[in-house]
């Protein structure tokens, strides 16, 4: 429970709450009805949740430090949700937070705009130093999983069929206009992050991570989702599976392709 003792399954006790688009007295409020500390700014070794509302916070944010510890969640409000119930939208989304090492809730909207697969890979790294070669995969890879849960999966834009100019323009378009779609912008994606202590070699999958850290990603959207096949057109754009493949030490497609595992040998 946030703020409460570690139980079975909580790998992060929230020790405090960051809002940069609220009030302090608004944020004080809402910290002690969620048990927590009210935080001015990330500080302290007790690792933070933080509220991240575009139309509230403006450029805070995509702040960079805001995407590194002791911050360890990066929670958007619910939208409509007044004061009185904000608390009790919050309390279940930090549960889940407290689950995992790193944790993100955020609007396809907001995620879009923050680059999100650039800022998970800041969070996960200024955790656990990568070497350039291995930082420039995994941020590939983090980055075409979680495009293709934003513009593929929320927002449903087929990827492009061939290499041309108006298939460009096509694409281009689609996604500016399901963009501004509010339903489309409102739709969630999940990310929960788990490092685990090196083993003594395989992940339950398989896949190789002997003497090494091992990050196991998850990312979920709210799509229709879609069946895995082959690539017909090797110049088209699609989702990527082949590519994250080949740099991730493992992939798993769930839950009718809404739901992807990554994991990382660090």
């Amino acid at each position: 429970m946030p703020g409460g003792p570690r139980t079975a399954g909580c790998r992060t006790c929230f020790g405090g709450l960051l809002a940069p688009g609220l009030s302090a007295d608004r944020l004080d409020r809402l910290a002690r009805a969620l048990r927590l500390s009210a935080a001015a700014e990330p500080a302290g070794p007790d690792p933070l949740a933080v509220l991240l509302n575009g139309s509230e916070s403006g450029g805070n944010a995509a702040t960079d430090a805001l995407w590194l510890p002791p911050v360890a969640a990066w929670i958007e409000p619910p939208a409509g949700t007044d004061a009185a119930t904000l608390a009790l939208a919050l309390s279940p989304l930090l549960a889940d937070a407290a689950g995992s090492d790193l944790y993100v809730n955020l609007t396809t909207a907001t995620a879009h705009d923050l680059q999100l697969g650039g800022r998970l890979l800041a969070a996960l790294s200024a955790r656990h130093p990568l070497d350039g070669d291995r930082r420039d995969d995994v941020e590939l890879a983090l980055h075409e999983a979680v495009s293709n849960a934003l513009v593929h999966g929320n927002l449903g834009v087929a990827g492009m069929q061939e290499l041309s100019a108006r298939e460009l323009e096509r694409f281009s378009r689609d996604l500016a206009d399901r963009l501004a779609d509010p339903a489309l912008a409102a739709r969630r994606i999940v990310v929960a992050l788990r490092i685990d202590p090196a083993g003594d070699g395989t992940a339950e999958d398989g896949s190789a991570g002997k003497g090494r850290r091992l990050a196991t990603v998850e990312i979920l959207d709210e799509g229709a989702g879609f069946t895995p096949g082959p690539r017909t057109n090797p110049g088209a754009s699609g989702r990527g599976l082949d590519l994250i493949g080949s740099i991730a030490d493992g992939l798993e497609i769930e839950d009718g392709g809404r739901r992807i595992r990554l994991r990382f040998a660090l």
